[in-house]
């Protein structure tokens, strides 16, 4: 006969399956751990999931024979059972890249394995055993780390093929039931200890706030987590068409915004934007605090300078805010070279690609935003390429469109004789050419592949 407890934890799980769109698929693979909750996860999935069932399980290699022996019971476990059950023992401590935290490689090795054996068996789903009170759990850490509305939504019951089947069901329940069935499970050991925040958490702070405040304070940060869920979808769907609407081409920033259309959001949207750009760029989240400030930069206007992380700043000041490698404040040495009557000559300056022509004056001017005109009276003059910075402190004259402050470093000036040709290399902007001798060197600007963050790991 099936128990209260059973069935109530079964009609959760139908329900999940139903919103999360696994149901009815094919197979799922879950994340057997050998504790309680993973136990129960299987076990239940099994009485209610018409498609395959397998299990996997990752021994980071961090508890020594403890871990090891994780790893053995889980696969005795599903050996009895006829489940079948995937094991690799891995060694996170040793595996991690540069900047990695423990716990991030522990959770990239975790699921790259779960990627791997998705792919080799044809399982579409991946399911987790992340329960209601993980999710109260991460509401809590994330509301005193100063997270924003989108860090308040807690634990997502889906994020690509990654399924929550019991985000809804208690860890009181999932013990009951698998004492009533007579399922046993291993304990990690240190759940019990507090050196760690959630465990502090979850053993200390939320026990106290169910006897002293709200005994059902679970079920209300699910709600609230819920709530902040579909707020948070909305001014990510707003936040898209905002950040388009701001942005703005440049040659080397990882992303680069309009300075008074970004002034022109509201204190609600200016942050979500901010976030949405970083996720873009593959940045870290930052803390509303942080966001909060940099705000208060964009909104005050002058120079300043906002690490991000790492490497990556955000300049504001003047008509352009630049997500940029505080790598590119170091300007390219300057290049001097002659080039003869009917010469050629090809340079790259940074990340810019320059080729030089020599042509007679005479010829009909070219236009285009690439082109530029350099007088030399015999055309063998030296010409400089330099960056744009010392020139913009003397005399910003020469420009026809100021170049962002934090980009001058790495905008190309060009002289011939020590005379300033070049009034602005930036892409899209147009600029005044001038033809002062017999011959003219004709020269084709452009920008190199444009850098991104994505590609590195924070």
């Amino acid at each position: 006969m099936v128990s209260l407890v059973e069935t109530a934890l079964r009609r959760e799980i139908v329900s999940a399956g139903k919103r999360q769109g696994w149901l009815d698929s094919r197979g799922i693979l879950v994340a057997l751990s050998g504790g309680g909750d993973s136990m129960a996860l299987l076990s239940l999935l099994r009485r209610v999931y018409g498609g395959r069932v397998a299990a996997v399980h990752l021994d980071h290699g961090l508890r020594g024979a403890s871990s090891l022996a994780d790893a053995e019971f889980v696969e005795n476990f599903c050996r009895s059972a006829g489940v079948r059950c995937f094991v690799r023992h891995a060694d996170v401590l040793n595996d991690r890249r540069k900047g990695e935290s423990v716990e991030t490689a522990g959770r990239r090795v975790r699921y790259e394995f779960f990627d791997e054996i998705c792919e080799r068996e044809n399982l579409p789903f991946v399911a987790t055993a992340h329960n209601a009170g993980d999710a109260a759990e991460t509401v809590v850490y994330r509301a005193f780390r100063g997270s924003g509305i989108a860090g308040l939504s807690g634990i997502s019951e889906r994020r690509a093929n990654i399924v929550r089947p019991l985000i809804n069901c208690s860890r009181e329940n999932l013990r009951r039931f698998l004492r009533e069935s007579g399922i046993s499970w291993r304990e990690d050991e240190t759940n019990d200890e507090n050196h760690y925040v959630r465990n502090r958490i979850r053993n200390s702070l939320l026990p106290w706030v169910r006897a002293n405040i709200n005994e059902s304070a679970d079920r209300v940060l699910l709600g609230l987590a819920g709530e902040c869920s579909r707020v948070s979808s909305a001014l990510a769907a707003e936040s898209d068409i905002l950040l388009r609407l701001v942005e703005r081409r440049h040659p080397f920033a990882l992303a680069a915004w309009d300075t008074r259309a970004a002034r022109r959001l509201s204190d609600i949207q200016l942050p979500e934007v901010i976030r949405r750009q970083a996720e873009e760029l593959g940045l870290p989240v930052a803390d509303r605090s942080r966001v909060a400030e940099l705000c208060g930069l964009i909104m005050k206007g002058g120079r300043s300078r906002f690490q991000w992380a790492r490497d990556a700043e955000v300049c504001c000041g003047g008509p352009m805010i630049g997500w940029i490698r505080r790598s590119h404040f170091e300007p390219p040495e300057a290049i001097q070279f002659s080039i003869g009557s009917g010469g050629t000559a090809s340079i790259k300056w940074g990340q810019w690609t320059m080729s030089f022509e020599s042509k007679p004056a005479c010829l009909p001017r070219r236009k285009g935003v690439w082109k530029a005109a350099l007088p030399s009276a015999d055309g063998s003059g030296a010409i400089t390429v330099s960056d744009a910075n010392n020139f913009l402190k003397k005399d910003n004259s020469y420009f026809d469109v100021k170049i962002p402050w934090w980009s001058a470093h790495n905008t190309p000036i060009i002289s011939c004789k020590s005379e300033k040709i070049c009034h602005n290399w930036l892409p899209g902007t147009r600029h005044t050419v001038r033809e002062t001798s017999d011959y003219a060197i004709i020269a084709d600007v452009f920008a190199s592949a444009r850098t991104c963050l994505k590609e590195e790991k924070f």
